[in-house]
Parts: structure tokens; C-alpha cells; sequence
């Protein structure tokens, strides 16, 4: 064992010259160690300096040309490896990819007698007109657009400037134990007006025609997929009673819109009363009152009129009188 005086003989007998001696015989080797390792990095980038002056000289060694031989090379390993198959060979595109892909061709539709309910005939619907795809997304914008345009905007309240009262302060500032008030027909009176209140505007929005035209085309789509579309040869009535009108409805009709191109003065009074019908001539006919009632009851006549109106065709409406009463006269004779 060594005892404290041992211990501190020892350490005394390290002097501050060899220590001194060793730091710094340390701190010259990595001196050297350093200076070396500078040297070989400046001649490193001396060289590398050296070649990109070159490269920069000579454009045949540029980047460009390395990417294009990479790019060669592995194009030419992807033909090794896999067949050239193009699967867009075989589709044929159309001109315009944006525009609205509706159906074509035509479907019967039987014409059944409006008094008697039997079927008198057949009529052609355009598949485009009444063969269309639901889009629930076009039936609600055209019935927001509908119901915003038939609201009259005629709702009004006061605000400051219009309440006709004193503007007189009506107690003290101070000392009366209440709270301040500047005027007696302020917003949190009694009385008072009112903030922000509604003033008369118009709610309507504007809405493409193509959407209110598509959305119509649903419409009658629907009432066709449902089997709720009726097409009857013509809404006509030989008197105005409204209970022979009554008859002629079945109960299976349930709430009916009747369209007719026009209808007579008896059918508008038989109709009068009757609240599980409404009167709509073709040219008026809409989403709304489509959507609204359980059956559609139209008109051969309003259908032709219809169809050609959807599909921006002319509709000779002298040529369609002009056969009638060519058809009129064969049945007579």
C-alpha cells in the first residue's frame, strides 16, 4: 500500500518540463500529420480543376452526351426485354371528348284514348329526349333555380335609420345605476331596430340553358323509367262538369299534371276544382311540377312539340294541321 506521502512524492516528481516536452512533441506530430493531408488535398482539387477545365473545352465530353448514351442504352435494354404493345391502337377517339354523350334511336311508346283508356296507337320517343341517365345533381339546381326565381323578395324589417323616433338621449350618462344608452330605438330597445335586417332584392341565379335543358330530359326519363309517363291522343272534354272530368280520372293516377298544347274553355272549368290536378300547357311545363305530381298525362301533339324542342328541331305545325284534317276527312268518308 502506498501511503499519501508516497502518492504526492510521485506526483511531484513529474515535472512541468516533461509535461511540457510531451504536449508539445504531440501538437508538432499532428502539425506535420495536418499539413500533410493539405497538401494532398489541394493537389487533389488542383487536378480536379484541371479536368473541368478541360471538359468544359472539349464540348464532346459534355453532360448532354452522357444522359443520351444513358438514355440509349436503357432504351435499347427495355425493347430487349419487353414487346412494343400500344393498347391505345385499337381505340378510336372522338373529335370532341367534351361533349355531352346522350343516346340515340328511338323507343315506342303506346297512345291510349283519353275517355275510353284504350290503346288507340303507338308514338316514337327519342331515346335522347326520354332514354337519359338520372343525374339527381341536375334535378337539384334546376329545382334551387326554380323555387329562387319564384320568390317575390318582398320581406323588409327597419334598421337605425329607419325607425321614426327622437334621438334625444333618453337618462343621465351617470348616477343612475343603469346601463348608458345613446338612443331609445337602438337594436337592443324595446321597439327598437333591427341589425342587418332583410331589405327587398330578388333571390334569382342565373342557370346555363344546356342544364335547364338536360335537366328537363331527366325529368321525363325518370317519369318514364317509373312508369308513370301517359300519353294520351288528346285532353279533351265534351262539357264542363267538374264530375264527369272526375271519372275520367282513374285513382291510380293519383296527383296528375295534364299537359296539353292547349286546352279548352270546358277542361279549364271542369278542372277548376279539382286539387289532385294541375293544367300545364307544353310550353310551361317543367322540373318542378314534373317532380311534384305522381303521374305525367301529355298529349301526343305535346309530345311531338316537346321533342322537337329539346333537340333544336323545327316544328312544322301547319304540315301537322294540314294531316289532320287530311286524317279527319278519310275517317268521315
Amino acid at each position: 500500500m502506498f501511503g499519501i506521502k508516497s502518492l504526492t512524492s510521485r506526483v511531484g516528481s513529474m515535472s512541468i518540463s516533461n509535461v511540457v516536452g510531451r504536449s508539445t512533441s504531440l501538437y508538432s506530430s499532428n502539425v506535420a500529420s495536418t499539413s500533410a493531408l493539405y497538401s494532398t488535398m489541394s493537389k487533389s482539387y488542383s487536378a480536379n480543376s484541371t479536368s473541368t477545365t478541360l471538359l468544359g473545352k472539349n464540348s464532346n465530353f459534355s453532360c448532354n452526351n452522357t444522359i443520351n448514351n444513358y438514355t440509349r442504352t436503357y432504351s435499347t435494354q427495355q425493347q430487349q426485354q419487353e414487346p412494343n404493345i400500344n393498347i391505345l391502337n385499337d381505340i378510336e377517339f372522338p373529335d370532341n371528348r367534351n361533349e355531352i354523350r346522350t343516346p340515340t334511336g328511338v323507343t315506342s311508346h303506346q297512345v291510349i284514348d283519353f275517355n275510353s283508356k284504350q290503346v288507340v296507337g303507338e308514338i316514337n320517343l327519342l331515346n335522347s329526349v326520354f332514354k337519359v341517365p338520372l343525374r339527381i345533381d341536375l334535378l337539384h339546381r334546376m329545382i334551387r333555380w326554380q323555387r329562387a326565381k319564384a320568390r317575390q323578395g318582398t320581406h323588409y324589417a327597419q334598421n337605425m335609420g329607419d325607425v321614426e323616433r327622437t334621438n334625444k338621449k333618453p337618462m343621465a350618462q351617470k348616477g343612475n345605476g343603469r346601463a348608458r344608452q345613446g338612443t331609445n330605438h337602438a337594436i337592443q330597445m324595446v321597439g327598437g331596430a333591427r341589425a342587418f335586417p332583410p331589405k327587398p332584392r330578388d333571390h334569382s341565379h342565373s342557370l346555363q340553358k344546356k342544364v335547364r335543358k338536360q335537366a328537363l330530359c331527366v325529368a321525363l326519363s325518370t317519369k318514364l323509367a317509373q312508369g308513370k309517363l301517359i300519353i294520351v291522343d288528346d285532353l279533351q272534354v265534351e262539357t264542363h262538369k267538374t264530375k264527369e272530368l272526375v271519372q275520367l280520372l282513374p285513382e291510380a293516377w293519383g296527383r296528375s299534371l295534364l299537359v296539353n298544347n292547349e286546352f279548352s274553355n270546358n277542361f279549364n272549368l271542369a278542372a277548376y276544382n279539382i286539387i289532385n290536378i294541375d293544367l300545364v300547357p307544353d310550353r310551361g311545363i317543367n322540373v318542378y311540377s314534373i317532380l311534384q305530381k305522381d303521374t305525367l298525362v301529355i298529349s301526343k301533339k305535346s309530345i311531338e312539340i316537346l321533342q322537337a324542342r329539346l333537340t333544336n328541331q323545327d316544328y312544322e305545325f301547319d304540315q301537322i294541321e294540314e294531316d289532320e284534317e287530311e286524317q279527319v276527312q278519310v275517317d268521315q268518308q
